[in-house]
């Protein structure tokens, strides 16, 4: 009897270490404010999810930097993916398309020689631009540049213009009435030679030839050319000329002898013209043109001859340059 007492109590003391040990085995509750082992993973299929994944829009966070539960406000801070920067670039078109440039004089350089745009500007504080309704265009476009940057080609005190709609080089000759298209000064017509000496400019650039080709030709347009600049000369004896070159048509825009073709070839005479008497010839009509010699479809408003702002940008960085070589020349001779 003593001896199954003995036995039985043997095993109920197994029973009860085995018990313990099992009890000692468990992991730690985790307490309100605690935070769990960061280098022992949750198993799988804790809480019913397995690892990685995400419920609505719980953030997901890092198991060694948990959030505190003791009550506390818990934000959650997350870090969008980073992401490679574009390398997609737009590069801009090149002023000059030398498949366009048919003219021996090529359009200036646009470099700026390190100067500033203040710098080049000043080139332009004694000059006057005369032309049509393509330099109408131009004087638009440069007053409204003003309008954001006050010292655009000079200013108020600076580059000035004498243009009109249906101005050229053969009605610049007429007599001022009721039915000529002389530019104003201060509110009054007058021609070219009276109006230019109020300006007190001594730089004149002359865009004429749209509303000259097809009524004079090529010969008598040279001619009409000499007559007005002899006039202007005559009243501003050291008056230097700037022959900006006529610029073209675009394609299908044709009206009879109004062609790129016929302005092309007053462009050839025009440099000839300027070389015999030692004016400047200026290429912008090439720095317009496609590769056929027309006026570039961006560069035209209407179809015809007339141009956009996208074109008054190439003028500006066209003369910007022209400007800028000359003041490179002269103080580096």
């Amino acid at each position: 009897m003593k001896l199954i007492k003995l036995i039985l109590s043997i095993t109920l003391c197994a029973a009860m270490l085995l018990s313990l040990c099992a009890c000692s085995g468990d992991s730690p509750a985790v307490t309100s404010g605690s935070s769990p082992d960061a280098s022992t993973p949750e198993p799988s299929g804790a809480s019913g999810l397995s690892t990685g994944s995400l419920i609505s829009d719980v953030p997901i966070f890092s198991t060694s930097a948990p959030p505190q539960t003791s009550g506390q406000e818990v934000t959650f801070t997350t870090t969008p993916p980073q992401t490679s920067p574009s390398t997609t670039t737009t590069a801009a078109p090149p002023v000059v398309d030398p498949n366009s440039v048919l003219l021996s004089v090529v359009p200036p350089s646009t470099d700026t020689h390190g100067l500033s745009d203040s710098e080049i500007f000043a080139f332009y504080d004694d000059a006057v631009f005369v032309g049509d309704s393509i330099s109408l265009g131009w004087r638009n476009y440069v007053t409204k540049t003003r309008k954001r940057d006050s010292l655009f080609f000079g200013g108020t005190n600076g580059a000035q213009f004498l243009v009109s709609g249906s101005l050229g080089a053969g009605n610049a000759l007429w007599e001022v009435t009721s039915e000529s298209v002389h530019p104003s000064y201060q509110g009054e017509q007058m021609q070219l030679w009276k109006s230019i000496p109020l300006t007190g400019a001594k730089k004149v650039f002359v865009m004429f030839g749209l509303n000259d080709v097809a009524l004079y030709g090529v010969d008598k347009t040279i001619e009409n050319f000499g007559t007005l600049f002899g006039k202007i000369r005559e009243a501003v004896p050291d008056v230097q000329f700037y022959v900006l070159s006529a610029t073209y048509v675009k394609a299908g825009g044709e009206r009879g002898k109004l062609n790129s073709a016929n302005l092309r070839a007053l462009n050839v005479a025009l440099i000839d013209f300027c070389a015999q008497n030692g004016y400047e010839f200026i290429n912008i009509a090439d720095a317009l043109a496609d590769a056929d010699g027309n006026l570039k479809a961006a560069y035209c408003s209407d179809g015809y001859v007339h141009q956009t702002d996208l074109a008054y940008e190439v003028w500006t960085s066209l003369l910007k340059g022209y400007a800028a070589a000359q003041l490179s020349s002269a103080a580096n001779p």
